[in-house]
């Protein structure tokens, strides 16, 4: 329901009538409206809706989600709007600044760039590097005619926080000569121009700083980047960067198969064939093109969001969305994405910011642009074709132009990126039970959490160097000297061939991001400067733990360019259906090493196509892998705990097969956490030597005649249900005494028919098999009755007891929550592992039971996978317990619950009186955890623990590990964390 505003005007007029009757219909006497105003108040809140409200409310009903979606968007909207006095300010401080800009004097001087005389005279450094020192070309600075706000603060959808702006300066056509579009001759003219602005501003009052930087790190074509002194110092940044005026080239020179950066020139050839321009150099071009189009993409963008709220509020959410998950996607390619869907009428000036977005994302998630690019180009001129735009590019998206490819500098990963994001973000909506607001626009995510395993590379500059001699040449001559952009992708297009279908994202994360005084040199700048390369794998829980890659038959000519591709670990076999193909084996003995097989595979092929050593290769996957070994068997948990299972699945054979028995078995239920491969330290045979010196027929000591305790075993506790029957007694003493006789039958019926060490308590059975000790109990739902029974004055109530609630916990509620997740496990395997990963963490911190009860921890893992917007599962242990953590951390328990509907059986109904429940529940438990198998005791594992005092200390110990994880991992490049981690946080 829509909240009503209150409005100065009423629907019904306060003359009539009617407003003036009292409660029993009479008119009030002229004493008693003394007080009309106030009177007049109360009856407001009780007034007919107006037609704004009620068109309000059916717009809500309409055009959004839900209506607290709608309130959530108005808020967020409204918190990153610029406010009004920055806007005056800043008008204020750039009306001085162009004031001072046009004072900017001709100069008729015509300079060799191949100097540095230039420079010298203006007082600041050039901005380009040596790399296009033997450029050689003259340069005379023309006087602009005016310089102009563009971008996201121009269109209206610019946000307060870490506000940009962005202005833009046209160099004049005289500035430039026909032949400079090659051999970065344009980029250094443009340098010389961007440095002769720099120098007018340098010493200007209302400037606190001023600093070069790359456009999309594009090391050819710098921008100023400008601090304004005063109070927008805190508030806000411009940027200033230049575009080329139309008239100055013909668009047609700059086609993606045009060549425009000579072989020579790059590699210090000497020219033999003057015929022969070299290969295509689309990138190249590009760099250029995006300085000629400028201009008229931008007119179109102002047309486009001209008096359209709709569409500059939903790409503010978009810039949102993007900058929470990180992808470098600009808000100009955004925008441009947005108005190529009102061109073709996927969005009309009726849609709601919320069917705007929701449109984007939808589309996103159904396109390839990667094989089937779209234009904005509506024109009949020539242009180039979509076919040559693909033989060149990644991702096409052609602007007005029909020239100018605006995603020219996105990685493919980038893209596939963005449409995995797109199609969670339409799951989230789809999904009524929860709020899809927070995962969506509230929710940032890092890397350790996002990715399942990360590669990054220790020394960038070596890798650089290998890689860069080992592409083909015209790959070389197309990006020039933008060699990170060429070896990111090269090693991109590397890791997709060689993980295959193990990886459902390889995402590169590129951190060169460079800003300098504009009176320091470029060079030295970079000499300090650290860039980062990293990809971010995405993996396939099924797919990931395959050891045979199968390639093409051998009769096949893709068999050559597949052992090609893996050389030497390519090998012929034949497989069972009969079929003879190429093929590559990995090696993996458990699980554990099935689920770090992206780790050989990388490490195999950096060295076999780059010769980059595996020690230069540093992987964030299973640096926590060594906790998930069992000491004294050497195994992992995860094995032990199905040897465990299978050897449950012999005694629940063996048990149902008893015979003589008043009643039959009828089922069994494991239920402790070994049966969901969740017990941190997993149950130990107990047919293990009982002296640790002592091997055979050899000691290292000698035995001493004191008399020895004999070896502990964990035992396995399992719930047994007997067949109907209804002479049960009814008095609780009695009851229990019968089933104290049905666990004597049962020890002497395992003993006799199947030979098994048992051990028969009034309680249960301990049953030794294969060297594991299974405790049986008998439940009966009546027991819990009987607990519930009271006498008073002679008559028998129920009421609830707490030996009552203990009892049906432990075989009523404990058995279906065990099995949902042990389900959960054999759906997502590295939920088990997480689980052991999160308890030891908290018996590490002095968190044990009964601190923190180990069902609630098994429960907080599964959260993670249940719940895992705005994420996938992860298939990682490692990085499942991070989130654990996470959700640990940033939970606010006193206001927020979580919900865990393991078969998504529960309807929106319930799913609210589960919620209400919470909202009213006064005394409820610290960290609320419900269940869809909770019924009447709601949250039920966290009744008596943790307290107010352990979640404080667990939270604040949470932090501290991931941010200790993320230096350690991500900028330290440690693999020995665990005594770390432990004393640090």
């Amino acid at each position: 329901m829509a909240i009503m505003h209150l409005d100065k005007t009423s629907s019904i007029s306060e003359n009539d009538d009617s407003v003036t009757m009292n409660e029993n219909g009479k008119r009030p006497l002229d004493s008693e409206n003394k007080d009309g105003k106030k009177k007049l108040r109360i009856r407001g809140l009780y007034r007919q809706p107006t037609v704004e409200e009620l068109n309000r409310l059916q717009e809500t009903e309409n055009l959004f989600n839900s209506n607290l979606f709608r309130l959530q968007i108005d808020e967020i909207l409204n918190e990153v709007k610029v406010k009004e006095k920055t806007i005056k300010r800043f008008q204020e401080w750039f009306n001085k600044l162009k004031e001072h800009l046009k004072t900017i004097p001709e100069d008729d001087t015509e300079y060799d760039l191949t100097e540095d005389k230039i420079y010298k005279h203006l007082g600041v450094k050039s901005p380009v590097g040596k790399e296009l020192n033997k450029t050689k070309c003259m340069f005379k600075f023309h006087k602009f005619h005016d310089i102009e706000i563009v971008g996201s603060y121009a269109l209206g959808n610019a946000i307060n926080s870490k506000l940009v702006i962005d202005t833009q300066i046209t160099v004049p056509m005289d500035t430039y000569t026909k032949n400079d579009s090659i051999n970065y001759r344009y980029h250094k003219k443009r340098a010389a121009y961007l440095a002769c602005i720099a120098s007018h501003l340098k010493d200007l009052e209302i400037i606190e700083e001023l600093k070069y930087m790359y456009v999309n790190d594009c090391h050819t074509k710098p921008m100023l980047e400008i601090k304004p002194s005063g109070k927008l110092s805190n508030i806000l940044v411009v940027r200033m960067n230049l575009s080329c005026d139309p008239e100055s080239y013909k668009l047609h020179r700059f086609s993606p198969l045009r060549n425009n950066l000579r072989e020579s020139w790059l590699f210090d050839e000497k020219v033999e064939n003057t015929l022969d321009v070299g290969p295509p150099t689309p990138y190249y071009n590009s760099s250029i093109l995006s300085d000629l189009t400028n201009p008229l993409n931008q007119d179109f963008l102002n047309e486009t969001f001209l008096n359209r709220d709709n569409l500059k509020q939903a790409v503010v959410l978009l810039k949102i969305w993007l900058r929470q998950r990180k992808l470098q996607i600009s808000g100009y390619i955004i925008s441009m994405f947005v108005a190529y869907l009102v061109q073709i009428k996927r969005i009309n000036n009726i849609m709601s910011s919320y069917q705007i977005i929701r449109n984007v994302w939808i589309y996103l998630k159904l396109s390839e642009l990667d094989t089937k690019g779209i234009s904005l180009f509506k024109g009949s001129a020539t242009v180039p074709s979509m076919e040559e735009f693909h033989q060149s590019f990644p991702v096409v998206f052609i602007d007005k132009s029909g020239f100018y490819n605006i995603c020219w500098g996105i990685h493919k990963g980038t893209y596939n990126a963005l449409k995995r994001e797109s199609a969670l973000a339409i799951e989230m909506l789809d999904n009524p039970n929860i709020n899809s607001f927070i995962p969506l626009f509230m929710t940032p995510m890092h890397e350790l959490l996002k990715f399942d395993h990360v590669i990054r590379f220790k020394n960038l500059r070596s890798l650089k160097e290998k890689v860069y001699n080992k592409v083909p040449r015209t790959s070389q001559v197309n990006y020039g000297v933008q060699q990170l952009a060429l070896v990111t992708e090269t090693v991109h297009s590397m890791l997709s061939r060689g993980l295959g279908d193990r990886a459902d994202l390889v995402l590169q994360l590129v951190q060169a991001d460079l800003s300098w005084s504009v009176k320091k040199s470029v060079d030295k700048v970079k000499q300090k400067h650290e860039e980062k390369l990293s990809f971010g794998l995405v993996l396939n829980s099924e797919n990931v733990i395959k050891i045979v890659d199968r390639g093409p038959p051998a009769n096949l000519p893709e068999s050559e360019e597949f052992r090609s591709f893996w050389g030497e670990k390519s090998e012929l076999r034949r497989f069972q259906d009969g079929s003879i193909t190429e093929a590559v084996v990995w090696t993996a003995d458990s699980r554990a090493q099935r689920r770090a097989l992206p780790k050989q595979i990388v490490d195999y092929l950096m060295m076999f196509k780059y010769g980059v050593v595996p020690s230069e290769v540093y992987h964030v996957c299973d640096q926590l892998d060594s906790l998930l070994v069992s000491k004294c068997s050497a195994q992992y948990i995860e094995e032990i705990s199905a040897e465990v299972l299978r050897t449950f699945d012999d005694l629940r054979r063996d048990v149902r097969a008893l015979n003589n028995l008043p009643l039959d078995v009828t089922a069994m239920y494991g239920v402790s956490s070994v049966f969901s491969y969740c017990s941190a330290v997993a149950p130990g045979r107990g047919l293990r030597q009982p002296h640790a010196r002592r091997r055979g027929a050899s000691a290292l000591l000698k035995d001493t005649p004191q008399a020895r305790l004999p070896p502990y075993t964990q035992h396995n506790t399992v719930v047994l249900e007997l067949g109907h029957s209804g002479k049960w007694p009814g008095d609780l003493q009695a009851f229990r005494c019968l089933k104290a006789a049905f666990h004597l039958q049962i020890s002497e019926r395992l003993s006799q028919q199947f030979s098994l060490p048992v051990q028969a308590y009034p309680t249960h059975v301990d049953v030794l098999k294969n060297g594991l000790v299974f405790r049986l109990k008998i439940a009966h739902p009546k027991e819990i009755t009987l607990l519930q029974r009271e006498m008073e004055n002679g008559v028998v109530k129920h009421r609830e007891s707490e030996e009552a609630v203990v009892l049906q916990c432990e075989t009523v509620l404990l058995p279906r929550v065990r099995g949902a997740l042990h389900g959960l496990h054999q759906k997502y395997p590295a939920f088990g592992p997480a689980a052991c990963l999160l308890k030891r963490w908290l018996c590490a911190h002095l968190l044990s039971p009964p601190h923190f009860p180990p069902t609630l921890a098994d429960l907080l893992t599964s959260a993670v996978f249940l719940r895992p917007a705005p994420l996938d599962p992860p298939a990682q242990p490692q990085a499942a317990f991070l989130r654990a953590l996470r959700i640990l951390a940033d939970t606010d328990w006193s206001r927020e619950m979580i919900l865990l509907d393991f078969n998504d059986d529960m309807s929106r109904e319930e799913i609210t009186e589960v919620e209400r429940q919470f909202s009213e529940k006064e005394n409820r438990p610290n960290m609320y955890i419900v269940t869809s198998y909770d019924g009447d005791f709601p949250s039920i594992w966290s009744r008596q623990a943790p307290s107010k005092q352990v979640l404080l200390r667990a939270q604040t110990i949470a932090t501290a590990t991931i941010k200790y994880l993320e230096k350690a991992l991500i900028d330290e490049y440690k693999d020995n964390i665990l005594v770390s981690l432990i004393i640090c946080t």
